[in-house]
């Protein structure tokens, strides 16, 4: 038979390693909580808002460039018309 100081050794250890495996589940509810995880979501988001700030203040010529290459390329079928039109224009000597 066993020795009883080795059962209530073997007992303190399961019930010390219960109160852990119950101390993470309780971290794991909690971190899962639907409040948590707009509260996570919103603190990356203002995370990545600074980031994406000081990217842009860094490369300000980068990002004009980028915006008038989109505004062109959005607005290329009236470029074109007009680029005919002045070409017209010049062949015909108005």
């Amino acid at each position: 038979m066993s020795d009883p100081r080795t059962i209530a050794a073997a007992r303190a250890l399961r019930d010390e390693a219960l109160g852990i495996v119950r101390a993470d589940l309780d971290l794991a509810k909690a971190e899962s909580s639907p409040a948590r995880i707009k509260e996570r979501a919103i603190d990356e988001a203002a995370q990545m808002i600074d980031t994406v700030r000081d990217v842009a203040n860094e490369n300000k010529a980068v990002i004009g460039a980028i915006v008038a290459a989109l505004t062109g390329w959005f607005l290329r079928g009236p470029l074109i018309d007009l680029a005919a039109k002045a070409r017209d224009a010049v062949r015909s000597g108005d």
